[in-house]
């Protein structure tokens, strides 16, 4: 019975070991059924017959191949060697090969990935925001001074402490003054005289009459009103005390009289400003000054007054510069009726000027007004004279207060995304219309001013162009991947460069390039396309084998850069059929010829010449480089074969009188 029962125990644990191993491998099997290996045949099946139909779509289209490290060498054979470092080389990436110097071919996921977006260049009048600070402040014009017309004592103030509120004609105070009496008994015995001498002579009673009009006007300019006058010629009392007023309405703003005290001819006793109308004086820097002028309509703020917008005309701009904060003080009038702005306070102001072309700041918000010369924030709907001078009113637009003129066109605009700005260059990638895939041409342009999110373009857009205003950079940095020449490190135009110092020998290697290209030039001139296929070919061979032994540093690199763009599209040339495509290659190898002779020169015995062509692609231009003097145009040929001028002589660089370093 015991050996009955091990039997069975040894029998059940060998049974379920097996069954163990017969379920892992189930689950294995599902599992790999359910990750799609049913299907992985078919879509096997269907990556051969998509791979198969590609192979019949490229076939007789030879593949291209290139080096990573050095990617101007390429070739059509998959098992060549760079001649450079040995390196295998690879198959050459989509697009680097089918797009021109300055283009960069991508997929539509590509770009997707690389969140690359464009916008149309438009028109339109552009509005920039200047942001100003400043201070609110007491109207000059309307503040006035009270002093004393003459020595005496204050015997009475009837404004006793600062900011009181008064009207035009209020009484101040009350001055006492012995010389206010002696002046009234001269008035007095002046007018008994005239009454008594009415039957003299009229030369005595002339005379007379004269003594009592200066004893009047003595007393006017002390301030005494004719009524004033006249009471004291038909009272018996003399004034001992006169009353001083206040000639215009506002607040009392500073005091400097006190009750009992003696004052002298002209000290000051009060000062009255109305603060129903305010100057808010603004600093503005020389680069905003652009962007103001007279009549603009400011809007500001005040920390006092939270979310209140208040406004206000731009009436002065300061003639001159402050020396020791570089600013322009902006002066503003704004309107203070309701007494809710205080001088002193602190204010942040915008003034937004709308841009036409060359930074023209436009503005009709005083069209048709008339303005007087002195005093501008005097304004009316017509003809007259200032209240403040009597000066006759001017219209606005005889003072450039208005610049509004229908028949100047919106300038070109893009967002300010879109330019890269090295220094005084500026670069914007434009996707290139009527391409199977998104192509983007670099392309250098001239900017006007910045008006907020937007630049004024002056030249190198058209209309409706559609401008990269998101990943430029990214377009930028793949073209220096595939060995392409950054947009941003073109020399500046007109900017002087220096020839690289390198070996004669890599120099004499140079030879060979120039006189391929030469020939390319020469086969063009005489409308050649088979000549100018051999020229190109001779040209590729001759930039392979150039000797770089002992270029270092920076000479090698341009010089790999400028190899790279002489061997574009070199897989194409033997399949040239169309003249003007190989003069629109020529064009790519030129840029990059003018570009070497400019930055490592040539050897030899004759000069070389920078020649340009303004007529050439529509009016655009091109240069080329030329072994003869008299014009030979390789962009247009026969048709006009003396078409051009030349720009520059280069000598070569062991002529002993050739020019130092550029062209």
């Amino acid at each position: 019975m015991e050996k009955l029962m091990k039997l069975i125990r040894y029998i059940w644990r060998s049974t379920a070991a097996l069954l163990a191993v017969v379920l892992i491998i189930t689950a294995f099997v599902l599992g790999w059924l359910i990750r799609g290996g049913g299907q992985e045949g078919e879509a096997t099946g269907e990556t051969r017959q998509t791979s198969a139909g590609q192979e019949e779509e490229d076939e007789g289209k030879p593949s291209v191949y290139y080096c990573s490290m050095h990617p101007q060498e390429r070739s059509t054979d998959p098992n060549a060697k760079c001649r450079i470092c040995f390196m295998d080389l690879v198959p050459l990436p989509e697009g680097m090969g089918d797009a021109g110097e300055r283009e960069l071919v991508m997929s539509s996921a590509a770009m997707k990935l690389a969140e690359i977006r464009t916008e149309p260049v438009a028109r339109m009048f552009p509005t920039r925001t200047v942001r100003l600070f400043g201070s609110v402040d007491y109207d000059e014009t309307r503040a006035a001074t009270i002093a004393a017309y003459f020595p005496g004592r204050l015997e009475r103030l009837f404004v006793d402490y600062t900011g009181i509120p008064v009207q035009a004609g209020d009484h101040l105070a009350e001055i006492y003054s012995p010389d206010l009496l002696t002046t009234q008994a001269e008035l007095r015995e002046n007018l008994a005289a005239v009454e008594e001498m009415r039957n003299e002579s009229e030369l005595l009673l002339s005379t007379t009459r004269a003594r009592l009009e200066a004893a009047r006007e003595k007393l006017r300019l002390w301030g005494l009103t004719d009524e004033q006058i006249r009471g004291l010629e038909t009272s018996e009392e003399p004034m001992e005390r006169l009353t001083i007023y206040s000639p215009i309405g506002g607040v009392v703003t500073h005091r400097m009289a006190t009750e009992g005290m003696y004052v002298k001819t002209g000290d000051v006793l009060f000062q009255v400003a109305d603060l129903s109308h305010l100057w808010v004086k603004l600093e503005a820097y020389e680069s905003q000054l652009p962007w103001i002028r007279y009549g603009q309509t400011v809007t500001f703020r005040t920390d006092s007054l939270p979310g209140e917008v208040f406004e206000g005309l731009v009436s002065f701009i300061d003639p001159a510069v402050d020396p020791m904060t570089r600013t322009v003080r902006v002066r503003i009038n704004v309107d203070n009726t309701d007494r809710r702005l205080k001088p002193g306070m602190f204010v942040r102001a915008e003034v937004r000027s709308k841009v036409a072309g060359a930074g023209l700041v436009m503005g009709d918000q005083l069209a048709g007004k008339w303005i007087c010369p002195m005093h501008p924030e005097v304004i009316k709907d017509g003809q007259g004279e200032c209240d403040l001078c009597e000066m006759p009113l001017v219209q606005a637009e005889e003072l450039g207060y208005v610049v509004e003129n229908p028949e100047v066109e919106p300038p070109l605009v893009i967002p300010a995304s879109a330019p890269l700005i090295t220094g005084s260059r500026a670069v914007v990638y434009v996707r290139v219309p009527d391409r199977d895939r998104p192509t983007f041409e670099g392309r250098e342009v001239v900017l006007g001013p910045r008006a907020g999110d937007l630049y004024i373009v002056n030249q190198g857009l058209r209309e409706g162009e559609q401008v990269v205003v998101n990943g430029a950079f990214k377009i930028d940095s793949a073209l220096q991947i595939v060995a392409k020449p950054s947009m941003m490190s073109v020399p500046e135009e007109g900017a002087s460069t220096t020839r690289f110092e390198v070996p004669e020998e890599f120099l004499f290697g140079l030879k060979p390039v120039y006189s391929a290209y030469f020939g390319a030039q020469e086969s063009l001139a005489g409308d050649d396309l088979p000549a100018f296929r051999q020229a190109a070919a001779d040209l590729h061979d001759a930039v392979g084998y150039v000797e770089t032994t002992g270029v270092t540093g920076e000479p090698l690199a341009y010089w790999r850069r400028l190899s790279a763009r002489l061997l574009t599209n070199s897989e194409h040339i033997g399949h040239l059929t169309d003249i003007d495509a190989a003069r629109s290659l020529f064009e790519t190898y030129s840029t990059a010829i003018i570009e070497l002779e400019e930055r490592f020169g040539h050897l030899g015995s004759r000069e070389h010449y920078v020649t340009f062509c303004p007529m050439a692609f529509d009016n655009r231009g091109a240069s080329w480089l030329a072994r003869e003097e008299q014009i030979s145009n390789p962009y247009f040929g026969a048709s006009m074969l003396r078409c051009g001028e030349v720009r520059a002589r280069v000598k070569p660089r062991n002529d002993p009188g050739r020019e130092g370093g550029g062209q």
